[in-house]
């Protein structure tokens, strides 16, 4: 049986701990190390051993086996996050990588989903952080590509971790990691779904808009969209959420706490009302008026949960050469009544998605026939474009704040046309964006 590598997370620790068959001389040091880690208090370490144990249950499994031929992998876990690969070569993250889609848990802790461009097309490449993005390591790989926009096919597209060892990659497919990337699964859709439109995880519940037809194939039904839930951890079936919610080929889920809110416009598709629904418990959903619907030819493309009754909402529409109007609002009562967060006005990109900060900044990552950022800082009602870029409408994915200030987003993600997948970064609030090295 091959030894397999520990890597301490803590920055005191310099050099990797490898363990190989379990002998008593090496359960011992395991023991030393677990009281080492224990005077450590402030750095609210812990110990995973083999399976993820915490340092009670690691000393007396250590104690247990010495001896016995066992092998070990221990190493200290950042509060909050999942263990760091191992330093070998093979979890460097692979030449050419390209992104598609990010996901974080905190400040601290993501995952990217992309590939490699001189890897195989049949397979994705997930790489992950612990230090806030300082490094960045090869996770895992799942056997399924990222489909082009367009192109029809299977695969995966977009990556939501809810803990640091529960996480989902979907759309279309859907494939899940109980063990924090190592290995992911796939599983089926539920209610005859052909492929997954939005999905949204918390510690606690997971939620997904399923769509009757197949990817890339447009609107192939007049069958209605499909709400489901589950518990995150549950082997159990998954159980429908009895909303209306019209065909459509695209949606959108957020979720804070308990809270959640499911969007399907149709305001851009069949010209009728928008739809929203919000639930304070996750399991009981109530409609909630659309304030983008006062005007004509403009849709709600998104709502962002961003407390336990705040959500804000991006509204776009009457799309010109290159161009749409686009304006946001903020509800502090999960979306009952809500207040202007001012315009962009009929401003350059057509796509958008936004994201927003704990603190109420807004960022909105558009695009059309070109890639354009627009921030609003300060809760205020002012927006300005602080990217302008004539890239041909090259776009953006997943921009997630992850604190006051910081806020992460894909550019040119590889499921678009000639996808150069960078991954961008602001510490101000999205002032500037810089582009990161994985």
């Amino acid at each position: 049986m091959d030894a397999r590598p520990a890597v301490a997370a803590s920055r005191e620790w310099a050099s990797p701990v490898t363990f190989g068959t379990g002998t008593g001389a090496k359960a011992r040091r395991i023991i030393d190390l677990i009281k080492e880690a224990e005077g450590r208090g402030k750095q609210k370490e812990r110990f995973v051993v083999m399976t993820g144990h915490p340092i009670p249950r690691a000393r007396r499994l250590a104690a247990a086996v010495m001896g016995t031929g066992i092998i070990f992998a221990v190493a200290p876990v950042v509060a909050g996050g999942s263990p760091p690969p191992a330093s070998d070569s093979a979890a460097r993250v692979p030449s050419g990588f390209a992104a598609n889609s990010i996901t974080w848990i905190s400040p601290t802790v993501g995952w990217i989903l992309g590939s490699a461009r001189n890897g195989t097309k049949a397979k994705t490449d997930i790489v992950g952080t612990v230090d806030g993005g300082k490094t960045w390591r090869l996770v895992a790989s799942i056997k399924a590509a990222i489909p082009q926009v367009g192109t029809g096919g299977s695969g995966v597209t977009e990556l939501r971790f809810a803990t640091a060892k529960v996480g989902y990659a979907f759309g279309p497919g859907l494939y899940r990691t109980m063990n924090g990337g190592t290995t992911f699964s796939a599983m089926p859709l539920p209610g005859g779904g052909k492929q997954v439109l939005a999905l949204a995880a918390n510690a606690k519940q997971v939620y997904m808009v399923v769509s009757p037809c197949t990817f890339a194939s447009g609107i192939c039904s007049h069958k209605p969209l499909g709400l489901w839930r589950r518990s995150l951890v549950s082997k159990g079936a998954w159980t429908h959420v009895p909303v209306s919610l019209p065909i459509n080929d695209a949606a959108d889920l957020s979720l804070h706490g308990t809270s959640v809110y499911v969007v399907d416009a149709q305001r851009n598709v069949t010209g009728k009302l928008d739809k929203l629904y919000a639930s304070t418990d996750g399991v009981r959903f109530a409609s909630r008026p659309v304030p983008c619907d006062r005007f004509p030819d403009i849709a709600l493309l998104q709502a962002v949960a961003t407390s336990r009754t705040g959500v804000d909402l991006l509204c776009d529409g009457n799309p010109g050469f290159g161009k749409a109007v686009k304006f946001a609002y903020r509800s502090s009562d999960t979306g009952k009544k809500y207040v202007s967060a001012g315009t962009m006005g009929d401003s350059w990109g057509i796509e958008a998605g936004m994201t927003v900060s704990p603190t109420g900044n807004m960022a909105v990552a558009s695009w059309s026939i070109g890639s354009f950022m627009w921030i609003n800082v300060g809760r205020k009602t002012a927006w300005s474009m602080v990217i302008g870029l004539g890239d041909g409408g090259r776009g953006w994915n997943d921009p997630t704040y992850v604190s006051a200030k910081v806020a992460w987003v894909v550019y040119s993600p590889v499921d678009l046309f000639n996808g150069l997948g960078k991954v961008y970064r602001t510490t101000n609030s999205g002032e500037s964006w810089h582009p990161v090295t994985l």
